[in-house]
């Protein structure tokens, strides 16, 4: 994996400092962002920089780049840089948002705007190397306080045997939502592509909150590998394997035979005991037999949510598409709870079985 891929999270979490609030916020208070949520000095000093000189570079693309940054200790070459890399990807697919608020702040994008007010051409500018006044504290082992989903999931995959023989392909990354002062949420998706499955990939998503990225993410992490790692795994990537996380169930379809590979209920923002939601699973694969299905692996997955017995959120996902026939039977159904806050997760795979046991 590309040292750079380490640092694709803490790319995320830098762009959303520079882009809080209402107004651009000051270096100031985007340091303070960056150090009071967890990432380490070291990173947060190159996102400071790094970022507007990779959106400044990406919007003003016309003229040549030096690979060198000059400090007092010594030069350092960008293309060696793994958050520079990492932000450099990044900023390929940024939006006008993004970029309006990154890349003025590029001391280099400052100087190409002096030189076209005087009367410059692009073609005709030469970039001198940019100077740092102060050495960078060096890069510290580790992720800086930003995990990166992706290493993780790969991680994680790796444990469980998965091999990596170009027939998977996975991808897990993080969305960073606004919260409230003291608080980070970070929602990661994760999506594998397989020969085997329905549609582009199987994708799955998860929530995380906490005071710093690494809690947050960590959550997260935790919450996909709970419910929808093993499913995946046992379904999909190595077929059999991991039953003893898993739940097994033999499905008649019209369109064939099929396995359900069933991972946990997650119950989520309630310390009540929750009543097992099977008999609602149970009408949804009874109103799936209505939906033609191909001989492929299907992703199900249910995320329902109540306040005070009332439905607050409605979400069945048949291969990663809202299906209304899943919604009305949701919505035909009791609370599991009939006051409070509660929200069930249960992620599920369909194996297509060559013929029945």
């Amino acid at each position: 994996m590309s040292e750079a891929l380490v640092f694709d999270a803490a790319v995320e979490v830098g762009i959303a400092a520079f882009c809080a609030g209402d107004e651009p916020p000051s270096d100031d208070e985007v340091w303070d962002r960056l150090i009071e949520t967890g990432v380490a000095p070291w990173l947060a000093e190159r996102l400071l920089i790094l970022l507007p000189m990779a959106y400044g570079r990406r919007w003003v693309s016309d003229i040549a780049y030096s690979d060198v940054l000059a400090a007092p200790g010594g030069r350092v070459n960008l293309s060696e840089e793994p958050v520079f890399v990492a932000a450099v990807r990044r900023a390929q697919q940024g939006d006008r948002h993004e970029f309006d608020r990154i890349a003025p702040r590029s001391s280099e994008f400052k100087v190409i705007n002096d030189a076209l007010r005087a009367g410059g051409k692009l073609p005709d500018l030469i970039l001198g190397e940019t100077q740092l006044v102060n050495d960078w504290e060096p890069i510290e082992p580790g992720d800086g306080g930003v995990p990166s989903p992706r290493v993780l999931f790969e991680h994680c995959l790796r444990e469980h045997g998965v091999a990596f023989d170009g027939a998977v392909r996975f991808d897990a990354r993080l969305l960073v939502h606004p919260s409230p002062v003291g608080v980070v949420i970070a929602q990661v998706e994760f999506a594998v592509a397989h020969p085997a499955a329905a549609g582009s990939a199987l994708v799955e998503s998860a929530t995380g909150l906490g005071t710093t990225w690494g809690v947050a993410i960590g959550q997260a992490v935790n919450t996909f590998m709970l419910g929808a790692l093993h499913p995946i795994v046992a379904g999909l990537l190595r077929p059999g394997s991991a039953d003893d996380h898993v739940q097994r169930e033999r499905y008649e379809h019209p369109d064939g035979v099929f396995d359900v590979v069933l991972g946990p209920q997650i119950n989520m923002f309630t310390d009540r005991p929750v009543p097992p939601v099977t008999p609602l699973f149970e009408k949804l694969l009874n109103a799936l037999r209505g939906v033609p299905l191909t001989r492929k692996v299907h992703g199900l997955r249910l995320f329902i949510a109540y306040r005070d017995g009332e439905l607050a959120t409605n979400e069945i996902l048949l291969d990663y598409e809202q299906w209304p026939g899943g919604n009305a039977v949701v919505a035909d159904s009791q609370a599991p709870l009939r006051d409070g806050y509660v929200a069930i997760r249960i992620f599920s795979l369909l194996v297509p079985v060559d013929a029945p046991a």
